[in-house]
């Protein structure tokens, strides 16, 4: 069985030009289209200039941002100083009135404002046990005046005493608890002394 396909073979043009596909419909047809107005062409023209200047204002806005969040950042930080460098200062007052604290509450101090209030001591005091309610030591007990200090205390020379009225005033407006001056301190002269070591 033998099949044949026929082939057809069409003419070559006259003019000798090689022969073609044949065209497909519509690929022949010319595209017309309308001339555009002078106001789209300047729109057209005016679009990059206009997405050009809105990409050059974003970036100004940007950089406009951060140049605010890094003065902020920067004021903080200022703050931040500044409250620490207090915090130091609030710090150190309170070690000072600390240790005023500490003076004023000494026995030596409390000795003091007690003479200057016109208290008297009590040389042997009673006592009251509160098992049986029995009062031990005679109540009426020979008293004497406070005596000054026998150890002096240079820090408390610049602390305030109580008056007879219960006011603070210098030390040295009290008579009664004026303390007696204390020696200077006196240079060493030769050689240190020090242990023998072998």
């Amino acid at each position: 069985m033998n099949s044949t396909v026929p082939i057809r073979f069409d003419a070559a043009p006259a003019s000798g030009a090689p022969a073609t596909a044949p065209a497909r419909p519509g690929a022949g047809e010319r595209h017309l289209r309308i001339a555009e107005s002078p106001r789209a062409v300047k729109r057209r023209m005016a679009s990059p200039l206009i997405g050009g200047l809105v990409a050059v204002g974003v970036i100004l806005v940007i950089l406009a941002t951060q140049l605010g969040l890094s003065i902020a950042i920067s004021q903080g930080a200022y703050e931040a100083r500044a409250l620490e460098i207090e915090q130091r200062d609030l710090a150190r007052v309170e070690r000072v009135l600390a240790q005023h604290v500490d003076k004023l509450s000494s026995p030596q101090n409390l000795a003091e404002n007690a003479a200057a209030l016109g208290m008297v001591q009590n040389s042997r005091p009673a006592t009251l046990r509160l098992s049986d309610g029995a009062v031990l030591g005679a109540l009426d007990s020979p008293t004497s005046e406070v005596r000054g200090n026998l150890v002096p205390n240079s820090t408390l020379e610049s602390m305030p005493v109580v008056d007879a009225e219960g006011l603070l005033v210098p030390r040295s407006a009290v008579g009664g608890a004026q303390q007696e001056p204390i020696d200077p301190p006196v240079r060493w002269k030769g050689k240190l002394p020090a242990p023998e070591t072998r």
